[in-house]
């Protein structure tokens, strides 16, 4: 099942509407959304980077998603395969995880992609 929409719950509408001017202060966001895509790109992956969301949706270097996230998953990195959001290739990662958890993955991310694209045998 796909969903074409999707509304933030009528409660939170009301508090919205409450909230008036109250601001959050998104910069952590900011710099573990940079860190992440930086990296990525930095080392191959094709990544845009996300302007009003907390997750990002990255090409996989190899055509079959499921199968590369579960290399990841393998080396203790956690994704998932964009073909369930309807972008068969790519993967979603959250940049709501710790700073040290995005630094932690960069290197496997590298190492992954490496494996995949020599043609090393997939995890799972």
């Amino acid at each position: 099942r796909t969903l074409g929409f999707i509304n933030a719950p009528a409660i939170w509408q009301w508090v919205e509407l409450e909230a008036g001017e109250e601001t959050v202060d998104i910069s952590a966001y900011q710099e573990k959304r940079d860190l992440l895509c930086d990296g990525l790109a930095g080392a191959g992956y094709q990544v845009r980077k996300p302007e009003g969301s907390y997750y990002v949706f990255v090409k996989t270097p190899v055509a079959d998603d499921i199968a590369f996230v579960r290399r990841l998953a393998a080396e203790g990195v956690l994704g998932v395969p964009g073909s369930g959001f309807g972008r068969s290739g790519y993967m979603r990662l959250s940049i709501t995880v710790p700073r040290e958890a995005i630094v932690r993955a960069l290197p496997v991310f590298g190492k992954v992609r490496c494996d995949a694209l020599s043609g090393g045998s997939p995890a799972g």
